[in-house]
C-alpha cells in the first residue's frame, strides 16, 4: 500500500510541475519531454503496483482463512517483526519527503542571495579540480561540457553574426550564447550598442555608479546553473538595490576588475528602465551549433 501511495505522489509531483510550468525552474526545457514522459511511466507503475498489492492482499486473506494452526508466536519473533516494521516505515517516510515537499513547498526563484551564498568569483580563480562542480559567474563557460577545442570552434563560429552588427540585443533565446561571444572577444565589441535585461546585483569592489546585471542560466539542470551577465556603468552615481529588474541599452567597453584581476566587458548605460520580473526569469543554453 505504501508503494502505491509513493508512486501516486511522485506522479502528482511531475504532473503539477508541468501543469504550473515550474519544471522550467529545475531543468533546461529542451529536456522537458523526459520529465513529461515520467508522468505516464509513474502512472502505469502506480496501476501495476496497485494490482499487485490487491492480489497479494487477497492471497493473504485466503491463506489466513484456510489456516487451522494456533497463533503461538514467540516474544522474540514479535520483536523482530516490530523492528522490520519500524525500518520499513522510516525508509518509506524518507522517500515520501521529496514527493510531498515538491508539491507543498513553493518553488523559490534563484536571486542575488544565492550569488552571495556561492561566492562571486570566476571559476578560473577557484581552487577546485572538479570542473563540473564549479560555480559559474558572469561568463558562461561551455568548455566544461564539451572540451576546450570544441568550445573554441563553437564560439568562433557563433561570433560571426555578432561581430557583423553594431546593434546587439541579448534575447532570452541567445542570452548565454551572446555572452560567451562577448567575453571571449570583448575587444571586438568596444563601441557597439547592446541591449539586455536582468536583475541587479551589487557585487564587491564596485564604484557608486556600477552594478552587475545578471540572469540565472541553466545549461542542463539547476545543479549547473550560474549567474551570467555584465557589469553596467551609469553616467552618474546611483543606488540600485539587489534583485531589481532592468532593461538597459548602452555602449560596450572593457574595464579592469580588481577582484577578478582581469579585464571584463562593461556596458556603459545610455538608457534604462525598470521592468517586472519576467514570467520565466531563467535563460537556457538551447543549442551547441
Amino acid at each position: 500500500m505504501y508503494r502505491v501511495i509513493i508512486l501516486l505522489l511522485f506522479t502528482n509531483l511531475f504532473f503539477m510541475l508541468h501543469s504550473t510550468g515550474d519544471i522550467s525552474k529545475y531543468i533546461n526545457m529542451k529536456y522537458s519531454f523526459l520529465s513529461y514522459s515520467m508522468i505516464f511511466v509513474l502512472f502505469f507503475l502506480t496501476i501495476a503496483e496497485g494490482i499487485r498489492w490487491y492480489v497479494s492482499d487477497k492471497k493473504k486473506e485466503t491463506e489466513h482463512d484456510g489456516c487451522d494452526c494456533h497463533h503461538d508466536h514467540t516474544h522474540e519473533k514479535k520483536k523482530v517483526s516490530t523492528g522490520k516494521k519500524i525500518k520499513k516505515f522510516l525508509s518509506y517516510t524518507f522517500v515520501l519527503i521529496p514527493a510531498l515537499s515538491g508539491v507543498i513547498l513553493p518553488v523559490a526563484t534563484l536571486d542575488s542571495k544565492l550569488v552571495d551564498a556561492k561566492g562571486f568569483q570566476f571559476p578560473t580563480l577557484e581552487d577546485s579540480k572538479d570542473q563540473y562542480g564549479m560555480h559559474q559567474v558572469l561568463n558562461p563557460d561551455m568548455s566544461q561540457f564539451m572540451g576546450k577545442d570544441a568550445f573554441l570552434d563553437l564560439v568562433t563560429k557563433e561570433s560571426k553574426s555578432y561581430k557583423a552588427t553594431d546593434q546587439i540585443t541579448l534575447t532570452d533565446e541567445d542570452y548565454l550564447k551572446g555572452l560567451e561571444v562577448i567575453y571571449n572577444f570583448s575587444g571586438d565589441f568596444a563601441g557597439k550598442t547592446l541591449s539586455m535585461k536582468g536583475f541587479s546585483y551589487n557585487g564587491p569592489s564596485l564604484n557608486s555608479n556600477q552594478v552587475f546585471l545578471l540572469r540565472f542560466g541553466i545549461i542542463h539542470c539547476v545543479a549547473d546553473s550560474g549567474a551570467f551577465g555584465l557589469m553596467i556603468q551609469f553616467p552618474n552615481n546611483i543606488h540600485i538595490p539587489n534583485d531589481q529588474w532592468y532593461q538597459v541599452t548602452g555602449k560596450m567597453d572593457t574595464v579592469y576588475y580588481q577582484p577578478f584581476k582581469l579585464k571584463i566587458p562593461v556596458l556603459k548605460v545610455t538608457s534604462y528602465k525598470t521592468i517586472n520580473t519576467p514570467k520565466d526569469p531563467y535563460v537556457y543554453r538551447n543549442s551547441f551549433n
